[in-house]
């Protein structure tokens, strides 16, 4: 079983964690030739990462990889078995998907398009209310008292709201909303959270590296 992708890449983080979270940490590669080679785009005709090859099946898109990882691996459920948490689970992940990460991306071509800056901000701000609104507060992690699903997709992208901080005011975003503020504080000081930051970073500076002698 293999994952490509880049750490840096929330959508290739998220089933890491996954995987991570389960005790059973699946290998990542870089593909030979690149996601838009031939050979990849025989696999994934999107071009994209992450994809996960598993024997004969090829699967891309994050969280069905997520999902299939939470499936097949040995360890603790990314999922409450109960309908309600099940439900909550499902949908702070979608409301990453949907509000974050669409402002996410203005925020991280601010240098190149910075009149688009503030509608991502403003973007930005109202997706952690959205999620801010579903949590209950006293939870430890992002939903209840364990790890899971929405973990694995709510620390990646807010990796970069710590990130991109400075001439954008992101840290702030987080800083309004306490409960929110609280959980990042305990995700990005826990072994799973400081090691996918960790790494992260070390993608992010790899990569303004590169753009620099670009």
């Amino acid at each position: 079983m293999i994952l490509y992708g880049g750490k840096l890449s929330p959508f290739v983080m998220r089933p890491l964690l996954v995987s991570r979270a389960k005790g059973a940490e699946v290998a990542l590669a870089s593909f030979e030739g690149g996601i838009k080679s031939p050979e990849y785009l025989a696999l994934c005709p999107t071009g994209k990462m992450p994809l996960l090859v598993d024997g004969d099946l090829a699967l891309p898109e994050s969280q069905v990889i997520a999902d299939y990882l939470d499936q097949v691996l040995p360890g603790p459920a990314m999922v409450p078995a109960d309908a309600r948490g099940a439900a909550m689970v499902r949908l702070l992940t979608r409301l990453v998907d949907t509000y974050m990460v669409p402002s996410l991306g203005g925020l991280f071509r601010g240098r190149e398009n910075p009149a688009g800056v503030p509608a991502a901000m403003q973007g930005m701000g109202d997706a952690l209310g959205y999620i801010e609104h579903y949590r209950q507060a006293g939870d430890e992690y992002a939903f209840g008292n364990s790890f899971t699903m929405a973990d694995a997709a709510m620390i990646p992208v807010f990796f970069f709201l710590d990130a991109l901080d400075g001439p954008m005011p992101t840290k702030a975003l987080v800083a309004a909303r306490p409960g929110l503020a609280g959980w990042w504080d305990r995700a990005k000081a826990s072994p799973l959270g400081a090691q996918a930051v960790a790494e992260q970073a070390e993608g992010l500076k790899a990569m303004m590296a590169a753009r620099a002698q670009g």
